[in-house]
């Protein structure tokens, strides 16, 4: 790719990754703003519009050198979790973006900022330990939403970020802000999980589906992004191309890991399929609180028709109930697609396509059907996002004025992440950005997977997994009545 195309794109996708909220034409969108709306930057030019809002233009504070500690997650080796770097500028540009970042924060507001790695199965319980005890030493925590945020929240833990924008000390509706995922992942008006240009992580976690493009080429298959291009890359048209590359290679008549497929997938990535379809388990209503829809029509057809898709003509194999694992497999040159995370392209710590000695590309999930009006991308409930500790008001307002400032100024980290992590390591085509422009712009989320109620949505995940057709309405009669009470349950204590 020439240097200068190249330029051009990155700039476009950095302007479409700060703003993915508000691109495309989503019904879904908050009623607050588009997250990248463009602000004029000059007076003269005869309109109404205020100054662009950046960094700079925030006020200034004083704190006397005071320590600011910050939790984040260790050993979360499934995307880059990465807050901090060493205190000296390396050469890597990704890191001396993160590094100036945090300097620039730290001259700003005189403070101190302390990152303390911290097991990510340990970390709500060394927060609430402490707050029980009557303080917390964190002022705000990167932690994956259900395993540590959640249960902070419900136990009034963590610090209502709506409350705090109400009352100023936060602007949600600036740029570098996530206003959608914000918004989606809201309860009973209270937000806890707080997306924005801070973290990579996130953006990490999204799920996706890669392919083999040397097997692509080799059964003459068409162009998949194209495809995209067109709105026809459907469950339907993907699983035509995955009966075609489904081979019995050693010719025993048992499907294992030794065989080739056209998806692998594991209990925990093969439901990315059913939000493709834009379908969720909960929906909620004007009051912002959360209801089932999981017993409704356009659900259980959703379902039904992923459940197809997964168990027909052995063309998709779940590698982790069968002694292996999808990306493993994947880069072994035994699969077409592969039912991922974004973060499988680069991760440092797990198997990644880094080695691979073949093309592969990025594509997004799937729709249900050609009608369908855009595509969707989940996002998992594991997913870190970050928090603030419910400190007293002085801290609160420390902590809201500092993760403010940390998110403005992460503008070159972000695309420092694009320009040089993603197309310069790990990307191997330019139309690979193009499909991640689309599942950046077009993620979605399911509040019913972060609170899990009653263990309702592992129940129907391990469903749409299993063999047993015809078990979604069982299970809906098994397990429904408890998980509308502990929704009750846990409405309750977040109203309280």
């Amino acid at each position: 790719m020439k240097k200068t195309k190249k330029a051009i794109l990155v700039f476009v996708l950095f302007a479409v990754f700060s703003s993915f909220a508000a691109c495309g034409e989503n019904e879904k969108k908050p009623d607050s703003g588009a997250a990248g709306d463009d602000l004029a930057e000059n007076a003269d030019a005869g309109t109404n519009e205020e100054p662009q809002i950046d960094f700079a233009s925030l006020p200034a504070a004083d704190y006397g050198g005071a320590d600011f500690n910050i939790a984040n997650l260790s050993g979360y080796d499934w995307c880059d979790t990465t807050l901090d770097v060493e205190a000296e500028e390396t050469g890597d540009i990704l890191n001396d973006a993160i590094y100036k970042r945090n300097q620039a924060v730290a001259e700003k507001y005189n403070v101190k900022l302390n990152f303390i790695d911290i097991p990510h199965s340990q970390i709500s319980g060394k927060v609430k330990n402490q707050m029980l005890a009557g303080a917390s030493e964190y002022e705000m925590m990167q932690a994956p939403m259900r395993y540590d945020v959640m249960p902070l929240s419900v136990d009034n833990f963590i610090a209502d970020a709506n409350k705090l924008d109400q009352s100023g000390l936060l602007d949600l509706s600036n740029p570098w802000w996530d206003q959608f995922a914000n918004s989606s992942m809201s309860i009973c008006k209270k937000i806890f999980y707080l997306f924005g240009d801070f973290t990579l992580a996130d953006k990490e976690y999204s799920t996706a589906i890669l392919f083999n493009a040397a097997m692509q080429k080799e059964y003459g298959m068409p162009d998949f992004y194209q495809i995209v291009r067109e709105g026809d890359w459907t469950l339907d048209t993907m699983l035509g191309f995955m009966r075609t590359a489904t081979k019995d290679l050693d010719g025993d008549g048992k499907w294992t890991k030794e065989d080739q497929f056209g998806l692998v997938s594991n209990v925990n990535s093969s439901h990315q399929l059913f939000y493709g379809m834009g379908e969720t388990m909960v929906k909620k209503d004007g009051d912002d609180v959360p209801y089932w829809v999981i017993g409704e029509e356009a659900f259980i057809y959703a379902y039904d028709k992923v459940w197809q898709f997964l168990h027909t003509d052995n063309a998709a194999f779940d590698a982790m109930s069968n002694g292996s694992h999808q990306d493993e497999m994947f880069a072994d040159g035994k699969a077409l697609f592969d039912c991922t995370l974004l973060a499988a392209v680069r991760a440092p710590k797990t198997t990644s396509m880094r080695g691979v000695d073949f093309e592969f590309g990025l594509l997004p999930s799937p729709k249900l059907d050609a009608s369908q009006e855009r595509y969707y991308n989940y996002l998992d409930y594991s997913t870190p996002c970050m928090a603030i500790i419910n400190n007293d008001g002085e801290r609160l307002a420390c902590s809201a004025q500092i993760l403010e400032a940390l998110n403005a100024r992460s503008g070159e980290v972000q695309q420092t992440y694009m320009q040089y992590a993603l197309p310069l390591k790990y990307f191997r085509d330019e139309q690979s950005f193009e499909m991640f422009d689309i599942m950046m712009s077009h993620r979605i989320f399911d509040i019913a997977g972060v609170y899990n109620w009653g263990g309702f949505v592992d129940k129907i995940r391990a469903d749409l997994s299993g063999k047993k057709p015809d078990t979604l309405v069982s299970c809906i009669e098994a397990n429904l009545s408890k998980a509308q009470m502990a929704m009750e349950e846990t409405l309750g204590k977040i109203l309280d």
